[in-house]
């Protein structure tokens, strides 16, 4: 193997984020197997009939494979190039040429089908996620999530905009603004989920909707604020380090396994985290701490004493890892995949603090410090009104908002969206819908599934229609649970600017 290809793979295998888009990328085994399959039939064909291969006509299909592969992985157009299809087809076929026009032609069709999707919602919300791919490409994916006459909720990515360095919030919410009106949702959304910072201080006249911050991005600000704002973080990049020194030893990293099996420890391996997320950075230190007596006698042997980890950090380690367990409990309770209404955030939010206080009795000084953040970022949650209103539109949770005391403000906002709805004013009958919803108990199963058996509740249904497509986060959830950064984000970084957003949209609503 080249050095250059030595050096990419070294750096892939420490998560580095800003590889150069030209850098050399294997495909994947079946990309490799397909394509050595469909080159073979294409040289068979060849020696066969002594001529050469259809016209283009004829290798439509192929082409069509190809790109379906390519949507699915994420891979970048180029990545065909150079492989035994491309080369076997060129005297006929320009594969990337046609590559590039199939994947215009069915972003096309995939788009007015989406628009139709659309078009028949009357509520919908958006989701705002920035991202970068390095530090001078940012982008601003859109999507919307809408709750469809089968009482679904769908999900479908409308545009990633190129943000280039100007990655501020006025900036996100011009083309927020640009992608809603260019889809006609602009006057169908009232509230926008998104993780982008400063958002709600943005003014803009021309539309009035509620900025609500994603929860998974939040817990993940409440993390990082709570080791910045202690002594922890030299800690945390000693921990780094340690999985840094494994990574790049390969003589380290046998020996660790060895010691590992022979000390019948759990079948783990180090992985690293950057930055400050709180789900990665739980997985690489419950495994340094699962691995730690084998790390031990590797250093040992190796004489590495500045990374040795002494009783006390091993025991601040321990305490952040029980913390972050509870973050990722209450995350797991939101879902696991796809999006989720934010319906259970309030009895979640009160879970978390609860079993955070059971920690700081406890002396777990980290609980006490993410506890205090929390409140900060997340402490008022119930007293905010649409949160509350969507709480109590959510049979499962409506006792945590119901039984108190001041639920007025609720009531009051609820009769006032059946109204608007339903364009009635039957005072009696929304009275009388209302108090027979509220003394219903013992309800368990999915909520949407009970709005839509439901048809006593028909105009109550309306109204919870309009609140439970709001969405609890930016992403969907599965991304949320990855232990280090997803296929999902390390692929797109790797996407051509002119391409990336018809090859996330094609992916994403597939």
């Amino acid at each position: 193997m080249s050095k250059k290809r030595v050096h990419f793979a070294n750096d892939l295998h420490r998560g580095n984020r800003h590889l150069p888009r030209d850098t050399f990328k294997p495909l994947p085994y079946r990309w490799r197997k397909w394509l050595n399959g469909m080159a073979i039939c294409a040289q068979q064909t060849l020696s066969h009939n002594q001529q050469e291969l259809p016209t283009q006509r004829g290798h439509g299909s192929n082409v069509k494979t190809l790109l379906n592969i390519i949507i699915k992985d994420l891979q970048p157009l180029n990545a065909v190039k150079g492989s035994h299809l491309a080369q076997i087809l060129q005297p006929s076929l320009d594969v990337p040429f046609q590559i590039r026009t199939e994947l215009q032609n069915l972003y096309r069709d995939k788009r007015l089908e989406v628009q139709k999707a659309v078009n028949n919602a009357t509520n919908l919300t958006l989701s705002a996620e920035l991202w970068n791919s390095s530090e001078e490409m940012f982008y601003l994916t859109v999507s919307c999530h809408l709750i469809n006459e089968n009482w679904e909720l769908k999900s479908y990515v409308l545009e990633t905009a190129h943000l280039l360095t100007d990655h501020t919030a006025e900036k996100a919410v011009e083309q927020l603004l640009r992608i809603s009106n260019e889809w006609n949702v602009t006057e169908k959304t009232e509230f926008v989920v998104t993780n982008v910072n400063g958002i709600r201080k943005v003014r803009n006249n021309r539309c009035r909707w509620t900025y609500i911050s994603c929860f998974a991005y939040t817990l993940d600000k409440v993390f990082k604020e709570t080791i910045i704002s202690s002594d922890w973080e030299p800690l945390l990049r000693k921990c780094q380090q340690i999985v840094a020194f494994f990574h790049q030893n390969e003589k380290a990293s046998q020996k660790l396994q060895e010691y590992r099996d022979s000390l019948h420890l759990e079948r783990k391996e180090l992985t690293q985290s950057s930055g400050l997320k709180w789900f990665p950075t739980l997985h690489m230190l419950k495994n340094i701490l699962v691995l730690w007596p084998a790390v031990f006698k590797v250093f040992v042997d190796k004489r590495v004493e500045d990374l040795c980890l002494n009783e006390n950090e091993r025991k601040i380690v321990e305490n952040i890892v029980a913390v972050l367990d509870i973050l990722k409990d209450v995350t797991q309770e939101i879902g696991k995949e796809g999006f989720s209404p934010i319906s259970n955030i309030i009895p979640l939010v009160q879970m978390l603090q609860e079993r955070l206080r059971n920690l700081m009795m406890m002396e777990n000084r980290i609980a006490k410090k993410l506890s205090e953040k929390c409140d900060y970022h997340i402490g008022s949650i119930k007293q905010n009104l649409w949160f509350r209103v969507c709480t109590a539109l959510d049979p499962r949770y409506k006792t945590r908002v119901l039984r108190d005391a001041g639920i007025e403000d609720v009531t009051a906002e609820i009769r006032r969206r059946i109204r608007g709805e339903t364009h009635t004013y039957d005072t009696e009958s929304e009275e009388s819908v209302w108090q027979k919803y509220r003394k219903l108990t013992g309800i368990s199963g999915n909520t949407l599934e009970f709005w839509k058996t439901k048809k006593e509740f028909q105009k109550l249904a309306t109204v919870a229609r309009k609140y439970l497509t709001v969405v609890s986060t930016s992403i969907p959830m599965e991304r949320v649970h990855q232990p280090h950064k997803s296929q999902i984000v390390n692929r797109r970084n790797c996407l051509e600017p002119e391409n990336l957003n018809m090859i996330l949209f094609l992916n994403s609503n597939q």
